[in-house]
C-alpha cells in the first residue's frame, strides 16, 4: 500500500463516475440523474455485526421493492481506496486505518460520498437503502447532508459481534491475527480490556482450548471488532444521532428484537412512517 494524492475536497468534484447501474458520484449529472442529496434514502448504521445485512434480507422477505445502493464495501473500493493504495486492500484493519484517513481529509467521510452519489431515476426509481454509516462523524454529515434521509441504527454487544464474525464464514472479515496466538489454556487476547468482560475472553479461551474455535481465527476477528470500536465507537453514533435528528432515527438491538421485527421497523422507515424504538 502506497500513498496516493490527499483529497482536499469531497468526491461530488470528481468528473462524473458510474461506479454501479444507475449510480455513480462526480459532476456534472447527466440529465435525469438526481443527487442523494435531493433523494429520500434509508440509511443502516451500525458496525460489523450489528445486524445490518439480515435486516436486508428481513426487508426482501418482506416482498417491499427498493433499491439497493452499492454497498459500503463497494463505496470504499470504488471511491476511497485508489485515493491512497496503489492496488486493493483486503484486510480490514488496513481498510479502517484509510477510511479514517479519507474521513480526516474529507470531513463526512463515508457520509460525504453517500451524499455525493447520485441515481438515475429512470432505473433507479424505487426507495432507496444504503449500508451503511458507521460512527459519529459520518452520521452527523449525513443527518446535515441528506436531509430526506431516515436511520435506522442496529445495535449490538462487541461479544455477540465477535462471535457473529466468527460463525458467518465472510471471506471478506479477514485481518491479519499477528504472532501472539496461543492454544489450549494459554490462549491471550491483547487489547480485549475494555472491549470484553473476564467472562466472555474466558468462554472463549474455553472454546479454543477444546477446539471448538480457532485461536488465530478469533484473534483475527476481535482485530476487526477491537478496531472499529476504537475507529467508530458505535454507542456515540447512537447518542449523536437520538439527539440531532431523533424524528428520523430508530434504533434497534438485534440481540433484543428479531429479523422479523427489524424487518417490520425497516419496512416502516422505508415507507415514511416515522418509528422510533429505542435500543
Amino acid at each position: 500500500m502506497s500513498t496516493q494524492h490527499t483529497p482536499s475536497t469531497g468526491p461530488s468534484t470528481a468528473p462524473f463516475t458510474t461506479i454501479a447501474p444507475g449510480i455513480g458520484f462526480g459532476g456534472p449529472l447527466p440529465a435525469g440523474w438526481r443527487s442523494m442529496a435531493d433523494s429520500e434514502v434509508l440509511v443502516l448504521v451500525g458496525v460489523t455485526g450489528a445486524g445490518k445485512s439480515t435486516a436486508i434480507t428481513a426487508l426482501e422477505q418482506r416482498g417491499i421493492r427498493f433499491s439497493l445502493l452499492p454497498d459500503r464495501r463497494v463505496v470504499t473500493d470504488k471511491a476511497i481506496i485508489p485515493l491512497y493504495a496503489d492496488g486493493p486492500v483486503t484486510d480490514r484493519v488496513q481498510r479502517f486505518s484509510i477510511t479514517q484517513r479519507f474521513t480526516h481529509d474529507c470531513p463526512g467521510g463515508m457520509a460525504a460520498v453517500l451524499a455525493g452519489l447520485a441515481a438515475d431515476a429512470s432505473k433507479r426509481g424505487l426507495p432507496l437503502v444504503f449500508d451503511g454509516l458507521r460512527g459519529e462523524a459520518e452520521v452527523v454529515h449525513a443527518a446535515e447532508a441528506l436531509p430526506q434521509a431516515r436511520f435506522l441504527v442496529l445495535t449490538a454487544p462487541d461479544m455477540v459481534r465477535l462471535m457473529r464474525l466468527l460463525k458467518r464464514g465472510d471471506a471478506f472479515d479477514r485481518a491479519a491475527p499477528g504472532t501472539d496466538a496461543a492454544v489450549g489454556s494459554n490462549f491471550e487476547l491483547p487489547g480485549a480490556e475494555g472491549i470484553l468482560t473476564d467472562e466472555e475472553v474466558a468462554r472463549l479461551r474455553a472454546e479454543v482450548a477444546v477446539g471448538t474455535l480457532e485461536a488465530a481465527d478469533v484473534l483475527a476477528k476481535f482485530k476487526i471488532i477491537a478496531a472499529e470500536r476504537r475507529n467508530y465507537d458505535p454507542d456515540r453514533a447512537v447518542d449523536t444521532l437520538m439527539t440531532i435528528a431523533p424524528e428520523r432515527t430508530a434504533v434497534v438491538d438485534t440481540t433484543v428484537s428479531g429479523p422479523a421485527e427489524v424487518g417490520s421497523v425497516l419496512a416502516r422507515l422505508l415507507t415514511g412512517r416515522r418509528h422510533r424504538l429505542a435500543a
